[in-house]
Order: structure tokens, then C-alpha cells, then sequence
């Protein structure tokens, strides 16, 4: 059996399986990989998100769930607070791009550095770097570098483009109605490092992320809940210094991890949700 079919056989994700091929793409739609990305990736996408969200997440088998407010701003920029059930701060990381700021109420340390997948990683079990996280939130998954070839789900009606590179195989799934990215399967020899869903739509984004990395027990939903998009967000809010009394501790990153082999972000401690 074959690490895709192994893939398909576990049913984690609802397009994570790519399978029978049992007819052709649409013949009046684009005919090769790169033409559909083209489409996906020149569909309008806000560059500003802000609102509420919530999120669930299964660590190591435990549950943990809260709601977020989040702000984002492309290519880079990411806001995004854990609140407790009356709405107080819980805990807070923020990036412009190029340095991140993270804490949590009540903590004596304040964490800071260069903005990486592991930083970012340690409030949102999502390890990504910044361009890639906020990316990844406004509907867009990264897209690695490779050979690409087309194919098409018939199961699922969904495109599928396999981007390959060695051991690496990314599959990238895109509805032909709308060319919006319906989520992407990464692998790794044959093995599932990571995959991400969306469904719905919501304020022109997808209304629902799932992430999810079997190596690592992880299984992350976020939600949009009351959001807006399209609205100017000042810098100032993805640049926040450490509050007064707390001891400043700067951790030190890689700026080019990305999630690829072993998610690094997903070895951080995450902070505790309610």
C-alpha cells in the first residue's frame, strides 16, 4: 500500500484523500497546474482581517478550547488575543513581520525575538512563519516549490495540484467553481506531516480553518465568529512592547522555518486555553 492510499484510508481530513480518478477536470476551465494556480491566487483577498474567532484544539488528547481576537494585515502582520469566558485578557502575541511580543496575564516573563514558526507556534499550535500564518488565515495555504502536476478529485469534485520536490509532496486542492483554495495535504516519504481545510465563507475569507499534524497530537479549529474585513489596522497594534514588571526574555529563531519534515512550533508549550 501506498503512503497516499495509507493517506486515504485514515480519513482524517475531508479532502485529504485525493481519490479515483475516474474522469477529467472541467475541459472549459484551466488544463495545467500552474493555470489553476494562477486563478486561485488571483482571486480578491482582503488584506486586513479583525474580530472574534473562536478555537478548539486537541493537544496530546486534551481539549482546549477559548475565544480570539484577532487582527491581521498582509503580507505579515498578525494580532491575536486568547480571552477568558468574561472577556479579560488571557494571553497575547503580536508580530509585525519581523519581531514578535507574547504573554500571558498574570506571568512574570514576557517572551520577544525574531518572528519564526516556533515563536509564533507558542500560543497557536500552528507552526508557521509570519507571511505564511497570515497567509494561511486569509485562505491562502503556502505553496512549496516542485514539480506540479494537475489532477482532478472526481470523488470531491476538487482540482488537485501535486507539487513534488524529493521526499516532499504537497497536494494543493482548489474548487473549480470559484477557484478559492479548499486546503492543502503535506507529506513527507509517503507519511502526513500536516494538512489544512477551510470551509465556508465568511466577510470574503474562509469561515473555518482546520489544521491538523498527526506526528505531533495536534488538531487546531479556528472559526470566525464576528469579523470584518478590508479596514485599515494601525501598525501600532502588531508592535506591542512587554508590560512594566515583566522580566523580558528573548528567544532565539530561525526565520526561515517553515513547516516542513518536523513542525517546529509544535514542540513549544502552548499556552493553556480554558
Amino acid at each position: 500500500m501506498t503512503g497516499a492510499s495509507r493517506l486515504c484510508g485514515a480519513a482524517v481530513l475531508a479532502i485529504a484523500c485525493s481519490g479515483p480518478q475516474l474522469g477529467g477536470w472541467p475541459r472549459e476551465g484551466p488544463q495545467t497546474a500552474d493555470a489553476v494556480l494562477a486563478r486561485a491566487l488571483a482571486r480578491p483577498t482582503p488584506n486586513t482581517l479583525q474580530g472574534t474567532a473562536r478555537l478548539d484544539a486537541f493537544i496530546d488528547g486534551e481539549r482546549r478550547s477559548g475565544t480570539l481576537l484577532i487582527a491581521l494585515a498582509a503580507p505579515h502582520s498578525l494580532q491575536v488575543q486568547v480571552l477568558s469566558p468574561t472577556l479579560d485578557l488571557l494571553a497575547l502575541v503580536a508580530t509585525d513581520g519581523k519581531r514578535f511580543t507574547s504573554f500571558q496575564r498574570g506571568g512574570r516573563q514576557c517572551q520577544t525575538g525574531v518572528a519564526c514558526a516556533a515563536s509564533l507556534g507558542r500560543l497557536l499550535p500552528i507552526p508557521l512563519p509570519p507571511e505564511q500564518l497570515v497567509g494561511a488565515w486569509l485562505g491562502r495555504p503556502p505553496l512549496f516549490d516542485g514539480t506540479r502536476t494537475l489532477h482532478w478529485d472526481a470523488e470531491r469534485s476538487l482540482y488537485r495540484i501535486d507539487i513534488e520536490h524529493a521526499a516532499r509532496l504537497q497536494q494543493v486542492f482548489v474548487r473549480p467553481d470559484t477557484f478559492a483554495f479548499a486546503g492543502s495535504v503535506l507529506l513527507r516519504d509517503g507519511a502526513r506531516v500536516a494538512s489544512l481545510a477551510y470551509e465556508g465563507e465568511k466577510a470574503g475569507v474562509p469561515a473555518r480553518l482546520r489544521w491538523q499534524a498527526p506526528g505531533d497530537k495536534v488538531d487546531v479549529t479556528v472559526e470566525l465568529r464576528d469579523v470584518e474585513a478590508g479596514v485599515a489596522i494601525e501598525p501600532g497594534r502588531f508592535q506591542i512592547a512587554c508590560p512594566t514588571g515583566m522580566a523580558v526574555i528573548e528567544l532565539p529563531c530561525d526565520a526561515s522555518e517553515t513547516v516542513d519534515g518536523a513542525p517546529p512550533g509544535l514542540r513549544a508549550a502552548p499556552v493553556r486555553l480554558q
